[in-house]
């Protein structure tokens, strides 16, 4: 993860020195091009493509989650909300559900570190027919997924890796200068880009197994957003609780994107991108942007915020949340 931390310092650090006349667009398609010189110009596009495409359906999910908030919904009830008026039948997306279901669960087994853990059994198609699946069943495992994807974000920041990251920091930490300019308010749009171009890089280089550009963007607008709520509590502006909300509201507006994004992929394929996102991977690299603001005061402050989330997440992340109840012979163990 050290050399991850690089990439990301590199690509935050060009970030900030771009010229105010450069859209996040064009800097990211310059940072491409000059860190990844063996890429054609039409793969650097494509790469480009799928990061900006990524985080600005990000960025609408959250929107459209605090849009719903100001009315009086909670993040469950707007999931579940979304989901429902979807193109598809109950069957359908009560499958692909239960495909989120299982990534999720695999995730947390992965950052609690245990190996058998109890997911649902999708092999059999024929028991996802609409027949099976009346509005009100299918709405309750949606919200299972809203509050399994919290969870996990609980798990994340209490987990080991992202406290000892976020302790360590890094040596050569960025400067006061540039810790203000990707910090201040609004700037989270473009750290995001930043962020996602360190990672790809990162990728490209053999450093990140290989996970694709837009799990890559993904995790990249789930780690500023957790970064921005620290900031926020750093500044007054949040209480240690509502900065564990608004990450824990991430996680489910960030749910809503991969299930727009995965919804109709095959199944291994939608379990690994949801595992990547809140798996140990997704936790180090947050732990690892986070570690890069280690230095100067702002820095300090963030890693005790960090520290004291961790803390209330445990309280949190230790309620044990049933898998809601599919069909007959729909839970098996997997080790």
């Amino acid at each position: 993860m050290d050399k991850t931390k690089l990439y990301v310092k590199d690509s935050v650090l060009d970030y900030a020195q771009k010229a105010e006349n450069q859209s996040s667009s064009e800097w990211l398609q310059d940072y491409l091009e000059r860190k990844l010189p063996n890429k054609s110009p039409d793969a650097i596009k494509e790469i480009s493509g799928e990061i900006l495409e990524t985080l600005d359906l990000m960025e609408q999910n959250k929107a459209e989650l605090a849009a719903a908030q100001a009315a009086g919904k909670s993040a469950e009830q707007w999931l579940e909300a979304e989901i429902m008026q979807d193109e598809g039948g109950n069957g359908e997306k009560a499958l692909e559900a239960a495909e989120f279901l299982n990534g999720i669960t695999q995730a947390q087994a992965e950052l609690d570190g245990v190996t058998d853990v109890e997911v649902i059994d999708t092999a059999d198609v024929t028991e996802w027919q609409d027949d099976n699946w009346n509005d009100y069943k299918l709405k309750d495992t949606v919200k299972s997924v809203a509050k399994e994807a919290g969870q996990c974000a609980f798990r994340e920041i209490a987990s080991d890796v992202v406290q000892k990251v976020s302790e360590e920091g890094v040596s050569a930490v960025l400067d006061k200068e540039v810790i203000g300019s990707v910090l201040v308010d609004g700037a989270e749009a473009g750290l995001k880009v930043a962020v996602s171009a360190g990672l790809a890089v990162a990728e490209e280089s053999g450093v990140i197994p290989s996970v694709s550009f837009r799990v890559l963007a993904t995790i990249a607008h789930r780690t500023v957003e957790s970064l921005s709520a620290f900031k926020d509590v750093v500044k007054g502006k949040k209480t240690i609780t509502e900065a564990l909300i608004h990450i824990k509201d991430t996680a489910v507006s960030t749910a809503r994107g991969l299930w727009k994004m995965h919804g109709n992929s095959i199944k291994a394929e939608i379990v690994d991108a949801v595992g990547n996102v809140f798996g140990h991977k997704g936790a180090a690299i947050t732990a690892g942007v986070l570690g890069l603001f280690e230095g100067g005061s702002i820095g300090s402050r963030i890693k005790n915020a960090v520290k004291e989330a961790g803390k209330a997440a445990v309280c949190f992340a230790a309620t044990k949340l049933p898998l809601p109840r599919f069909l007959k012979n729909k839970i098996m163990q997997l080790s």
